[in-house]
C-alpha cells in the first residue's frame, strides 16, 4: 500500500511539472521577448525543472528501495521469532537440567551433613559413656578412701585409748598385766602362737592362773570387766592345756577329742571345764555373739588369738575389730558376689547370730544378696602355731 501511494504521488508531481512547461511555451509564442530576455528565460525555466526532476527521481528511487528493504525485514521477523523461540526453548531445557543438577547436589550435601551429625552424636554418646565410667571409678575410689580414712581414725582413737589405759596405774583387782606381757611377746598380730617360747616361761602363766583362781568376782564389777575376766580365763587355760601336752599337733588329740568337757579349771571356788566357761557363763549370761571371735580354741580355723589381754576399757573396741577382721579374712571365710562359704562356727553357734546373712552383712565388705545360699567350710583343727 505504501508503494502504491508513493507511485501515485510521483505521478501527480510529474504531471504538474509538464503543465507548467506548456504554459511557458504559449507565453513565448504570444510575446516576443528580446534575445537577452529569451536567453534569461530559457536559463531560468529549463535548468531548474531538469535538476529538480533528477533529484526527485533519485529520492523516489531511494524511497522505493527503503520500502523493499522494509518488506524484506518484515518477512524475516517470523523467522527471527521462531529462532528466538527455539533459543528460548533451548535455554529452558538447559535451565531445567541445571536446576536438577543443583537439587541433586543440595540433596547430597544435606545427606552428608546428616551423616556427619550422626557421627558427631555417636562420638558424643561414646564420650559421655566413658566419662560416666570414669566418674563411677572415681566415686568408688573416693568411697574406698573415705572408708579407709574412717577406719584409720577409729583405729587411732582406739590405740590412743589403749595407750592411756596402759599408762594408768594398775588397780588392786587388775590381774591382766602378767598375761598381757606374755601375749605381746609370744603371739603375733595374725594370732599365731609361739608355744615353744611360752613353754620356756610357763611358770609366769601358772602364776597368772593362780591369781585368777583366788580372785573373787565382785558384784559391783561392771559387765565389761567381768566379761573381759572370763575371756582371759578361757584363753589362758586353753594355752595351759596345750603347754601341758606340748608338743602336740592338735587339741583334738587330747582327752579323746573332747578336751572342752574336762573339768580341771579352778576359779572363784569352782571347778570348771572350758565348755562351762564358754557356754554356761559367757554365752548364757552375756548374750554377746562377738565373743566367738574373742575366745580361742588353739586351732588354725579358730578366730585368731588377740595378742593382748582383754580389759574393761578395750573390750568393745576389740570385739568389734576382731569380728570384722575375721569375717573379711579370706583364710577363714569366702564372701563374693557369687559365692558365700563361711566358718563352721556360724553353723555350730547359729542361734547366737540370728539371721546369718543379716549378721554377716553388718561386717562384710561384700554384701550378700537375699537369694544367695550360705555354705560352711571344713574346720581345720591343726595347732595354731
Amino acid at each position: 500500500m505504501k508503494n502504491l501511494f508513493l507511485i501515485s504521488f510521483l505521478f501527480l508531481f510529474f504531471s504538474c511539472g509538464g503543465e507548467t512547461k506548456t504554459e511557458d511555451d504559449s507565453a513565448k509564442n504570444t510575446t516576443q521577448p528580446t534575445k537577452t530576455e529569451q536567453s534569461q528565460s530559457i536559463s531560468a525555466v529549463e535548468t531548474p525543472p531538469s535538476a529538480t526532476t533528477d533529484e526527485t527521481k533519485i529520492l523516489a528511487k531511494n524511497e522505493i528501495e527503503k520500502e523493499v528493504k522494509l518488506e524484506e525485514m518484515t518477512t524475516e521477523v517470523p523467522s527471527k521469532n521462531i529462532s528466538t523461540k527455539t533459543t528460548t526453548n533451548s535455554n529452558s531445557t538447559v535451565d531445567k537440567s541445571a536446576a536438577v543438577s543443583i537439587a541433586k547436589n543440595e540433596a547430597e550435601a544435606k545427606a552428608q551433613i546428616e551423616a556427619e551429625k550422626a557421627k558427631a552424636l555417636a562420638a558424643k554418646i561414646h564420650v559421655d559413656e566413658e566419662m560416666r565410667k570414669v566418674e563411677e571409678v572415681k566415686r568408688a575410689k573416693d568411697a574406698a578412701d573415705k572408708k579407709i580414712r574412717k577406719e584409720m581414725e577409729v583405729r587411732k582413737v582406739a590405740n590412743k585409748k589403749e595407750k592411756i589405759e596402759r599408762t594408768k596405774p594398775a588397780t588392786k583387782l587388775d590381774l591382766n598385766d602378767e598375761f598381757d606381757a606374755l601375749l605381746r611377746k609370744y603371739v603375733n598380730t595374725s594370732g599365731k602362737v609361739n608355744y615353744q617360747g611360752l613353754k620356756n616361761e610357763e611358770g609366769k602363766l601358772d602364776a597368772y592362773l593362780q591369781k585368777l583362781e583366788k580372785t573373787n568376782i565382785e558384784k559391783n564389777w561392771s559387765q565389761n570387766k567381768t566379761l573381759a575376766f572370763w575371756i582371759n580365763a578361757y584363753n589362758a587355760n586353753t594355752i595351759k592345756l596345750i603347754l601341758k601336752n606340748y608338743p602336740v599337733k592338735s587339741i583334738m588329740d587330747l582327752n579323746n577329742g573332747k578336751p572342752w568337757d574336762v573339768k580341771w579349771i579352778k576359779i572363784n571356788r569352782r571347778t570348771l571345764s572350758l565348755n562351762n566357761i564358754e557356754n554356761d557363763i559367757i554365752r548364757l549370761k552375756y548374750k554377746e555373739p562377738r565373743i566367738h571371735f574373742a575366745v580361742n580354741c588353739a586351732a588354725k580355723s579358730c578366730p585368731p588369738l588377740l595378742n593382748k589381754a582383754w580389759t574393761e576399757g578395750n573390750l568393745n573396741s576389740n570385739l568389734e575389730r576382731q569380728t570384722k577382721s575375721f569375717i573379711n579374712n579370706s583364710n577363714y571365710n569366702t564372701i563374693t558376689a557369687g559365692k558365700v562359704e563361711v566358718s563352721k562356727i556360724f553353723d555350730w553357734y547359729g542361734k547366737d547370730f540370728g539371721e546369718l546373712k543379716t549378721y554377716l552383712n553388718k561386717y562384710s565388705s561384700t554384701k550378700i544378696g537375699a537369694g544367695t545360699s550360705v555354705n560352711f567350710k571344713t574346720y581345720n583343727w591343726d595347732l595354731n602355731n
